[in-house]
């Protein structure tokens, strides 16, 4: 089985060079032509993003979340990452760039370069 979640960006190449190049959690799996793409999640496979080039940012909140590893590994390699693309790690309502810990795990929120929020996780209940 396999979950698309559509992802409408303002510039394909730039969402590109994000979730392939510089967050490192996809590949390109399908380029359908006028600037629509499938990429597929490296770890799993079931999950794509249609990347689709037709309109600005679609919410002001997660539009999904990937659970990794190790939280604090990642946002302390992203932290160090420059993201050339426009995107950026999104600070909590402090101003402070940190992972957010709860008692069943831990979280930090990514902005793509078209605005897009999503959530990467480590998940302590429900691995």
């Amino acid at each position: 089985m396999r979950t698309d979640i559509f992802l409408k960006v303002a510039s394909a190449p730039l969402a590109i060079k994000f979730y392939v190049e510089e967050l490192g959690l996809f590949e390109i799996a399908a380029d359908y032509g006028m600037n629509d793409f499938l990429l597929r999640a490296i770890n799993n496979p079931g999950v794509c993003l249609q990347i689709s080039e037709r309109a600005q940012k679609t919410s002001g909140s997660p539009l999904f979340g990937m659970s990794v590893e190790n939280c604090d590994a990642e946002f302390q390699r992203l932290q160090q990452t420059i993201f050339s693309s426009g995107a950026r790690l999104v600070p909590d309502h402090d101003g402070k760039l940190a992972v957010f810990e709860w008692p069943g795990g831990k979280s930090f929120l990514i902005e793509d370069p078209s605005q897009n929020q999503f959530m990467l996780f480590e998940d302590r209940i429900a691995p």
